[in-house]
């Protein structure tokens, strides 16, 4: 597949086939995120990869318990100044599938990166969770070249805590994202969103 087609086929899948990824697959994923840039030449990052549904229910308990109480209809039809938008639809959308969408995945994969927390005094201080960020953003367009789709969640802080000590992640090490791979169902509603406008976007010079 041509780079630009599976940029624009990327997307966030939450719905997927009961069909296995092959692992010499899912490996040529991985070295795609292996060639992503290293902020410190080490590129001291790891993937645990989870395959069973026993592995992921003991994982992802966190996310299962807040999955299960999000109630999407109240959250659409509670009372608001402006109408709904795009975004809060959305939300609603994926809130309930935080745990499907990784319990359903034939394969998940957990990048692990070195670092104890995140300095954000200065931007430099961001630099390993930059980089993770960049193997993860190759992997998603890898996928899509394979044609695969991804679902991804952002743990919160004390998610993180409790994955890392389920799966035995070493203290210096941090959780940026859990990832879904499979192939999508291509019956999965696809909600509406914005798009940007690369006009607006653009500045020269300056800003103003």
């Amino acid at each position: 597949m041509e780079f630009y087609d599976a940029v624009h086929r990327r997307r966030t899948v939450r719905k997927f086939l009961a069909r296995e990824v092959d692992f010499k697959t899912l490996k040529r994923i991985l070295e795609a995120g292996n060639q992503a840039p290293t902020w410190n030449h080490s590129r001291s990052w790891s993937f645990i990869i989870l395959r069973t549904e026993e592995e992921k229910e003991y994982a992802f308990s966190h996310a299962k318990k807040i999955a299960d109480r999000f109630d999407a209809d109240k959250y659409l039809h509670t009372p608001r100044p402006y109408p709904t938008t795009l975004a809060q639809k959305m939300y609603a959308y994926a809130m309930p599938r935080q745990y499907t969408m990784l319990r359903d995945a034939p394969v998940v994969v957990i990048p692990v990166f070195k670092g104890r927390g995140l300095n954000s005094r200065y931007v430099s201080g961001l630099n390993p969770f930059a980089t993770i960020w960049c193997v993860i953003e190759n992997i998603f367009l890898a996928s899509a070249a394979e044609g695969l789709g991804c679902s991804m969640r952002i743990p919160l802080n004390e998610e993180q805590d409790e994955v890392k000590a389920k799966l035995k992640v070493p203290p210096t090490y941090m959780i940026p994202a859990f990832i879904g791979i499979g192939y999508a169902d291509p019956d999965e509603k696809i909600p509406e969103q914005n798009r940007a406008s690369l006009d607006k976007q653009l500045h020269f010079g300056r800003w103003k």
